[in-house]
């Protein structure tokens, strides 16, 4: 039998909204169940019906707001303040953020400068999408992560970096002729769905400490537990998880054979790489630098381990490149001394046997191209097939990694000087702010809007100016400037409307008390509770977006549980972490940025189709790591 906390019939409360755990019919299962509705509406509306993301998360806000009003006895004033205190954070830091991730962005593309940072990757790393799956979807990523960097963001460089298709024939790829030049065709882009999946499958283990380890932080003021402790606790389950993310990946993007048996050393490299230098720094030195560190070590050795060994030759993976519409096509030419002679007899015997069809080539392209392809490259030149992509100069190497570098060393100093707590003035929220009785914890509901002008998106926003005046510098007009903000405010519309109602959706499944009843039943589980602790994480992320604001939502419940359990509080608040960072690849917020940024809006429900059973067997993993941990090995866990 559950005790279901019951709120003092005094003068403490008197005056404010009582949450009810149990409001339904007095069964806290019954309550459970009635609560689930508006996540439920959510996902089948984007993943079954395949409905844009801003009208399902509009459906599950206007089913809450019914829910909470009748069933959970909200007055309605409060009900719609909790809304719009929601959609303000939603816009502010948020999606601030993402606005200024994006003008970066679309500068570097406008600029032609992003068109250097995919020729210094493709100069340096094989013709080969499976690797470069592992080098942006999963060691960059790591690194973009840990600097703040939106998620949604990264399969944008991923896809736009990266035309991926098949060559026209095999004797002209050679990987042992790759040190300074690289060979492309451009017969098929590389899927952006594809992108988008991947890089938020990857998007996992390295959200826990992002952002210079603002959700450690944040959980340890939450729950007055030890940063450093729950770092380490982290930091003894997420690694396990990195170490094979790398190869699953593999195994599930080209196959056993192609993908797994074909390139399991580059991805052994990138996830022993980075899964031992996460463990290391998470253990030994704090929250502050695991991924940001892990995915520098992972990068470096991955492109490092590639320069001499190469996955067997798969026409089927190999890379093509789309040249930026404004340029020149990339000059065909190709030194002699780097065929081979084996390479040259193959060719000629290709000739011979291609015989009529070779002498066509020319007006099959002129007549015959993929419709579907030409559209998708509109706006684009197409490098010619056999062309060489020639290494960029230092200069032009230097301009390629940029704006990455600028938003690291900005970010750092901004996180470490704690730049953001300047000017900031704390709003509390009319009719909400200590208004609502929170009836688990015993205590008065705060509901305080924090108002950074320097927030982390501002800090990007200056790495943005900076990276605008080395480009115009470079004798690009300011007009550049325009342009980006206008194709900024083009791509986020929706994106902003989208997250501004999931979040309107969060904050109102919180003050209602929702929230807190299905956390309550969760918790009421006893032993097996070290297993589901994990769920409670990955349902709240799955709201949110965000893994700070999942260990802001329950955090403390999960150490009030432990407590009154007889389980590690350090655990539990690290499992809801690790959790959390299973369902970032299925949260709407997400979803919706994300399709935006490769210009797929409205497709959340076909990423939400790939993705879901992920998140799923990744939360399962950790539950069992969870209880391996609590049960099995209680000497991994720090001492509270």
């Amino acid at each position: 039998m559950v005790n279901i906390p019951v709120a003092p019939a005094n003068a403490t409360t008197a005056g404010l909204f009582v949450q009810q755990l149990a409001p339904i019919g007095g069964s806290l299962v019954g309550s459970f169940f009635v609560g689930l509705i508006p996540l439920i509406v959510v996902l089948v509306m984007l993943g079954v019906f395949r409905i844009p993301a801003h009208f399902s998360s509009l459906a599950g806000l206007i089913v809450c707001i019914f829910i909470a009003i009748f069933g959970w006895h909200m007055p309605a004033q409060q009900c719609f303040e909790s809304i719009a205190n929601g959609i303000v954070y939603a816009n502010w830091p948020i999606m601030w953020i993402v606005v200024n991730a994006m003008f970066i962005y679309n500068i570097a593309v406008r600029s032609g400068k992003f068109e250097l940072f995919r020729r210094w990757m493709i100069s340096n790393t094989p013709p080969d999408k499976r690797i470069l799956l592992l080098i942006i979807g999963y060691s960059f990523g790591a690194l973009l992560e840990g600097t703040s960097w939106p998620t949604a963001f990264q399969p944008c460089y991923f896809a736009k970096c990266f035309r991926l298709g098949k060559v026209n024939r095999i004797d002209d790829i050679g990987y042992s002729d790759l040190a300074d030049t690289y060979v492309v065709s451009s017969h098929s882009s590389f899927d952006p769905i594809d992108a988008l999946t991947y890089t938020l499958i990857f998007d996992t283990t390295p959200v826990a400490f992002g952002a210079l380890g603002i959700p450690v932080t944040t959980l340890a003021t939450l729950t007055g537990l030890s940063a450093k402790s729950l770092s380490q606790m982290i930091g003894r389950q997420l690694p396990v998880i990195s170490l094979f993310l790398p190869c699953y990946a593999l195994l599930f993007y080209a196959g056993w054979r192609d993908g797994l048996l074909a390139c399991w050393p580059a991805g052994a490299v990138a996830g022993i790489s980075f899964a031992v230098t996460q463990a290391i720094f998470s253990n030994l030195v704090g929250p502050e630098l695991p991924d940001l560190i892990a995915g520098l070590v992972s990068l470096i050795s991955i492109i490092a381990f590639v320069q001499w060994w190469k996955p067997p030759y798969n026409e089927k993976y190999v890379a093509t490149m789309v040249v930026a519409g404004g340029e020149e096509p990339l000059a065909p030419q190709r030194r002699s001394s780097d065929v081979s002679s084996k390479q040259e007899v193959q060719e000629e015997e290709n000739t011979a046997r291609d015989g009529e069809e070779t002498h066509h080539v020319s007006d099959e392209k002129a007549t015959s191209s993929d419709d579907a392809n030409a559209t998708e490259m509109e706006g684009r030149q197409v490098a010619p097939a056999n062309t060489v992509v020639e290494k960029p100069t230092l200069y032009e190497a230097m301009f390629a990694w940029l704006p990455w570098l600028l938003i690291v060393i900005v970010v750092i100093i901004w996180t470490f000087l704690k730049v953001s707590a300047i000017g900031q003035v704390n709003v509390h929220w009319p009719h909400l702010d200590n208004q609502v009785w929170l009836t688990l914890y015993e205590k008065k509901y705060a509901a305080v809007w924090s108002f950074q002008p320097l927030a982390t998106g501002t800090a990007i926003l200056v790495a943005g100016i900076v990276f605008l005046i080395c480009v115009l510098l470079t004798g690009e007009h300011i007009s550049i400037a325009w342009l980006s903000i206008a194709d900024t405010a083009k791509q986020l519309l929706y994106p902003v409307i989208t997250v501004s109602f999931i979040m309107a959706f969060a904050y109102l499944y919180n003050y209602s008390g929702i929230a807190y009843t299905v956390g309550l039943t969760l918790s009421s589980v006893g032993r097996a509770f070290p297993f589901l602790s994990v769920w409670l994480g990955w349902l709240a992320c799955f709201l949110s977006g965000s893994d700070t604001s999942a260990n802001s939502l329950f955090g403390n419940l999960q150490v009030v549980a432990a407590r009154q359990i007889g389980l590690s509080p350090i655990l539990m608040a690290a499992a809801n972490s690790s959790g959390a960072v299973t369902s970032k690849m299925i949260s709407p917020q997400n979803l919706t940025t994300g399709v935006a940024t490769i210009g797929l809006r409205g497709k959340e429900g076909l990423v939400l189709r790939r993705t879901i059973l992920h998140s799923i067997i990744m939360c399962l993993a950790l539950g069992v790591i969870t209880c391996i941990e609590q049960y099995g090995i209680p000497q991994l866990i720090p001492a509270e």
